[in-house]
This record gives structure tokens, C-alpha cells and sequence, in this order.
């Protein structure tokens, strides 16, 4: 007997349904608004990602100040010293655990600036850069990283900005090819 009355309760509902018009007029109009705002929003979600993208670094280990960062694609027309940008490193250029990935640095050296690395200390254009506190970790002895170079044409010199973070003072310079965006922080 339970069941039958619990059958009973549920048909009513939808016969009480069927008879209310206004109630059902709004059921109908928002399930249109509830799949009219999912398809805007699936949409404004794909547009948006081709553009830009939200970057989460959680790594004790990273190579920009921020936490959360905002990527803007597109080839940056003028690049500049202390500029943030984004790019995908290829061919082995930062080792096999970078390959593919999107990585942020920043400009730490233009084309036909000085790179002097001497004492695992670097500088650019006289500029202190910084210790290469990674010298140990990659199997190399204190020096073999030192020497005097200029950045080449269509090349820059690219550094994390945190501490043993890994970069072009290791493996060289970045071809300018390679940048695909602008790299900043969310306000």
C-alpha cells in the first residue's frame, strides 16, 4: 500500500503540473536560460583560451615571481630588457623535462648585448644577472659554464627570476622564434 501511495503522490505532482501553466512556462523558459548560458559560456571559455591563458605555478622551484600568471598570446612586436615571456622550448633546448611544456622567463639580454660568465657569476651588458647555484645539480664543476659572448641577431637571453631556477645562462640563448606571448601578473 505504501508504494501505491507513493506512486499516487508522484503522478499528482505531474498532474498538478500539467494543469499549472504558469509553473510550467517557467520550468520550460529556464531550462532554455540554463542551456542558452552553458553554450555562451563553453564558447566565451574557447574564445578566450585562444588568446590568453591562466597559469598556476605551485612548484617550490619556479621561474617567475608569480604564483598565478596571466599568458598573452601573439608574437610581441618589440621586445625589451625585463620583459616576461612566454614560449616552447624544442630540440632538447632546456632538456627533456621542459620539452613541449609552455615556459615563462624573463629578458635579461637584447641581441648585441655582453654575456660574461665568470666565477658562476653572470652578468649581461655589465649587469650582475646572478649566481649559477645549479652547477652541482647538473654535473658540471665550478667554471665550465664561464665565458664572454654576444647575444646574436635574433636571439635573446632569457633568466628565471627566481633562485635555482634553470636558464639561458646554462643552456644559451632563446631564438626569438620560439616566443609565442607576454607573460604577466594577475591583478
Amino acid at each position: 500500500m505504501k508504494a501505491k501511495t507513493f506512486r499516487a503522490r508522484l503522478l499528482a505532482l505531474f498532474v498538478l503540473l500539467r494543469n499549472d501553466k504558469p509553473r510550467l512556462l517557467f520550468l520550460r523558459n529556464s531550462m532554455i536560460g540554463i542551456t542558452a548560458t552553458f553554450i555562451v559560456a563553453i564558447a566565451s571559455v574557447t574564445a578566450f583560451r585562444q588568446d590568453y591563458r591562466i597559469g598556476v605555478d605551485l612548484a617550490s622551484v619556479r621561474c617567475l615571481p608569480w604564483r598565478l600568471y596571466f599568458i598573452t598570446y601573439g608574437i610581441p612586436q618589440e621586445l625589451k630588457v625585463g620583459d616576461y615571456v612566454a614560449f616552447v622550448p624544442a630540440d632538447g633546448l632546456m632538456g627533456s623535462h621542459f620539452e613541449g611544456k609552455t615556459v615563462g622567463k624573463m629578458i635579461a639580454g637584447l641581441p648585441g648585448d655582453k654575456l660574461v660568465v665568470k666565477g658562476n657569476i653572470a652578468y649581461i651588458g655589465g649587469r650582475l644577472i646572478g649566481e649559477l647555484d645549479l652547477t652541482e645539480k647538473l654535473g658540471k664543476k665550478p667554471g665550465d659554464f664561464d665565458r664572454v659572448e654576444i647575444v646574436p641577431p635574433g636571439k635573446v637571453l632569457v633568466v628565471g627570476t627566481e633562485p635555482r631556477s634553470y636558464d639561458g645562462r646554462y643552456w644559451g640563448f632563446l631564438d626569438q622564434k620560439l616566443i609565442i606571448g607576454r607573460v604577466g601578473p594577475i591583478i
